[in-house]
């Protein structure tokens, strides 16, 4: 499979994730809303709600570095030579790796440590359930990053533009 074909299905399966999720998001504020004004207020909706919130943060982080959306300044990098265009690419690179990394691993530390909690509004909810986002975000991301890293070498490094390219503002 080429690296374009998996970047289009990877984008399409965020894409579907996060649509899915902000439509629940909806759901659950608008009932609770509307609940909460008929006098019968949901416990559980305000909780929900800041959780499907944190997931769609997660997976919108993800699908934003898939689109190379992320804030950067590819203009300071361009402003070097080509051999030291390389190496910052490179360490940029390495700085990004090691978040996401230390991330995912420090993620997955917490649901060990989580294991056995619930939420306090809907008790058959596992705390490691809601927690995964961390580590799952994690490795998205991380999948984000390696598929961007030809298109950001290109564009950023050896200056080359495509033409699906958008005009920088600045």
């Amino acid at each position: 499979m080429s690296l374009e074909k998996f970047e289009s299905l990877y984008e399409k399966f965020l894409q579907i994730i996060l649509f899915v999720m902000m439509i629940a998001l909806a759901i659950v504020v608008l009932a609770g809303v509307t609940f909460r004004f008929s006098g019968h207020a949901l416990v559980w909706y305000d909780e929900v709600a800041s959780v499907q919130l944190a997931w769609i943060t997660y997976y919108g982080s993800a699908y934003a570095a898939l689109k190379g959306s992320h804030i950067g300044v590819p203009s300071i990098l361009k402003a070097f030579p080509l051999p030291l265009r390389k190496v910052f690419f490179i360490l940029s690179k390495i700085v990004v790796y090691g978040f996401l990394i230390l991330l995912a691993y420090y993620g997955f530390l917490v649901l060990t440590l989580i294991k056995g909690e619930t939420l306090v509004t809907l008790e058959w909810v596992p705390q490691t359930f809601v927690q995964s986002v961390i580590p799952i975000g994690s490795v998205l991301f991380i999948i984000a990053e390696t598929i961007r890293i030809p298109k950001d070498y290109k564009q950023n490094v050896l200056q080359i533009k495509d033409e699906t390219d958008r005009e920088e503002l600045i």
